[in-house]
C-alpha cells in the first residue's frame, strides 16, 4: 500500500501506461466483478466519480496484459460511521459489509495506519479477524488520499502479489522513472490466482454481450 509521502501523480498517466500494456497483448481476459461500495458524509460520496473511472482505468490497463480485466457489478453506500478507519477495529468491520463472489473495495476519507498513528495511508488489502467472517474472506481499502495506481496496487495484493523493490512496478513504494508495471513472475501470479478463483467460486467472471454489428 503506497505511503502518502510517494502520491504518484496523475498527470500523463493513462498514456504512458498504455503503452506499455499494449506491448503485452493477452489473447484471453477474463473480467472479473468489482463490488463498490463507497463511503458518505454530510456533503455526499467521500470521492467524486472521475476520481473512481480513473484508478479502475488505470487498474484495466496494467492487468489486461495478465489476463484480468474489472467491471464494477455493484455500487453501494456505507454511512459516514465507516468513512475514517481509525484502527483494526474499523477495517474489521467491512467485513460484515462484504458480496459474495465480487471484489469488495472500499472507499473511504481516511486510513489511519494501525501502525504508526502518526500517518494515513493510501490504500490497504485486508483480512478480517473473527469468528464471524468467512474463511480466507479479503477485500480492498482505498482513501481518497490515494493516488491514481492505488487501486491497481491493492488489487496486486488482492491476487497475491507482495511488495517489490524494483523501482516503477506497481507493487513498490518507489515510483521510479518509468510507467508503473507489473513483471512476468507477477503476471504469472495473477493469472493463476484468477483461474483459482473461478474454480473455487469465489469470484464469478462477468460474461460481457458483444457490441451490435452496425
Amino acid at each position: 500500500m503506497p505511503r502518502p509521502r510517494a502520491l504518484w501523480p496523475a498527470l500523463a498517466l493513462l498514456a504512458p501506461i498504455a503503452a506499455v500494456a499494449s506491448a503485452q497483448p493477452s489473447a484471453e481476459v477474463t473480467v472479473l466483478p468489482i463490488a463498490l461500495t463507497v463511503a458518505t458524509v454530510d456533503d455526499g460520496p467521500v470521492v467524486a466519480e472521475a476520481w473512481i473511472a480513473e484508478q479502475l482505468a488505470n487498474a484495466n490497463t496494467l492487468f489486461a496484459p495478465h489476463g484480468v480485466r474489472f467491471t464494477i457489478a455493484g455500487r453501494h453506500t456505507m454511512g459516514p460511521e465507516h468513512a475514517r478507519l481509525e484502527d483494526r477495529g474499523d477495517r474489521h468491520q467491512l467485513g460484515h459489509l462484504l458480496h459474495d463472489e465480487r471484489i469488495d473495495a472500499f472507499l473511504v476519507a481516511s486510513l489511519r495506519d494501525v501502525d504508526d498513528r502518526s500517518r494515513y495511508r493510501q490504500g490497504v488489502h485486508w483480512r478480517p479477524r473473527g469468528e464471524e467472517y468467512a474463511r480466507g474472506s479479503h477485500f480492498v481499502i482505498v482513501s481518497r488520499i490515494a493516488g491514481p495506481t492505488v487501486l491497481a496496487h491493492e488489487l496486486g495484493h488482492f491476487f497475491g502479489n507482495p511488495h517489490s523493490d524494483v523501482p516503477g512496478n506497481i507493487m513498490s513504494y518507489d515510483r521510479g522513472e518509468v510507467p508503473p508495471f507489473f513483471d512476468r513472475a507477477q503476471g504469472q501470479r495473477i493469472r493463476f490466482e484468477a483461474r483459482r478463483f473461478v474454480r473455487t467460486g469465489e469470484l464469478v467472471p462477468v460474461i460481457e454481450e458483444p457490441a451490435p454489428t452496425p
